[in-house]
């Protein structure tokens, strides 16, 4: 990547990591701004992991809060910059921002858009049971995820994918990328982008979910779990008045004899602990609880659990229901 544009990289996370220490390596990196930490919440994690990576780096960094994104062009000269990369970043950027570089501000989209434009596209995925995604490379414009987009490249999801596995394929897939990006945006003989359309827009994914057996299939309910497992987010169960998150579940080749959803079939060291659902039933393989991280089936062992017995949710939910 020889003489390549002066970048600026906008991110919120890890996601940025890869992208983040090419360009540097290469002294084409100005510096990363990132939001406040302190104005994320529960989301604040993966930025503070970020935060540390650049600082042992001693790669240059602004963290800047939603209110004063429209100073930056005026207020932050030491970052100036022929084009703007956008690798995950938290906030929608002002127009001030958008117009700033000569060479324009792209967004690293995880979703083949216009499909799961918006927040959280690789949980959305996940949840939703795409076999086929991609990563995209588009303008940024006022309408989020819509702009032209120049570069997208295929994806296909597993189904052993998680959360945080997809989030480092995705990262990896944007760093292997750049070298096309930048051809793309450089080449004056290449045919123009398809022009940007209106994207679908996906909400912030839930922070907690409490898991009800009649409302899922098996399948549905293996999905959950793989786009939480990684996600600051949890799938949730009580059990005997203890909150218990679901972090692995796997569908399993057992009858449900004719019990109800969420009824425990069967309890041992070979099969682990089977649950049957609307349609099948699933093994419960990984929990989380009070009492540390374990297997289902040694949970069952420590509380006392016993085939026959409901896994349901209480009658007033912790959170959102699925």
């Amino acid at each position: 990547m020889k003489e390549q544009p002066r970048t600026l990289v906008y991110a919120s996370s890890l996601f940025a990591w890869p992208c983040i220490e090419a360009l540097f390596a290469t002294e084409q990196l100005v510096g990363v701004i990132t939001p406040d930490p302190q104005t994320l919440g529960h989301r604040q994690e993966p930025l503070l992991q970020l935060l540390n990576q650049l600082q042992a780096n001693g790669i240059p960094f602004e963290v800047v809060c939603k209110e004063k994104l429209h100073l930056i062009p005026s207020h932050l000269p030491h970052f100036n910059a022929e084009l703007a990369l956008c690798l995950g970043f938290s906030h929608l950027l002002p127009q001030p921002v958008l117009e700033h570089y000569r060479l324009g501000i792209y967004n690293c989209h995880a979703s083949p858009l216009p499909a799961y434009g918006g927040r959280d596209p690789i949980y959305w995925q996940l949840r939703n049971q795409e076999t086929y995604s991609a990563l995209t490379w588009h303008a940024m414009n006022e309408h989020l995820d819509s702009g032209d987009i120049l570069l997208q490249l295929p994806l296909p999801l597993g189904g052993q994918d998680t959360y945080a596995s997809l989030v480092q394929r995705f990262a990896y897939l944007a760093l292997s990328s750049l070298e096309q990006f930048f051809h793309q945006l450089t080449t004056a003989t290449v045919a123009p982008p398809p022009k940007g359309q209106k994207a679908d827009q996906t909400s912030a994914a839930p922070e907690f979910i409490t898991l009800d057996f009649n409302a899922l299939t098996g399948a549905q309910i293996e999905a959950l779990t793989r786009a939480h497992n990684g996600h600051y987010g949890r799938v949730l169960l009580n059990i005997k008045g203890m909150a218990v998150e679901l972090i692995q579940v796997s569908l399993a080749d057992y009858p449900g004899y004719g019990t109800a959803p969420g009824t425990i079939v069967m309890i041992s060291s070979t099969q682990g602990l089977v649950v049957n659902t609307q349609d099948g039933c699933i093994r419960l393989d990984i929990v989380a609880c009070e009492l540390g991280v374990m297997s289902a089936e040694r949970l069952a062992q420590l509380i006392y659990l016993d085939a026959g017995e409901q896994l349901q949710r209480p009658p007033h939910p912790l959170q959102q229901q699925v």
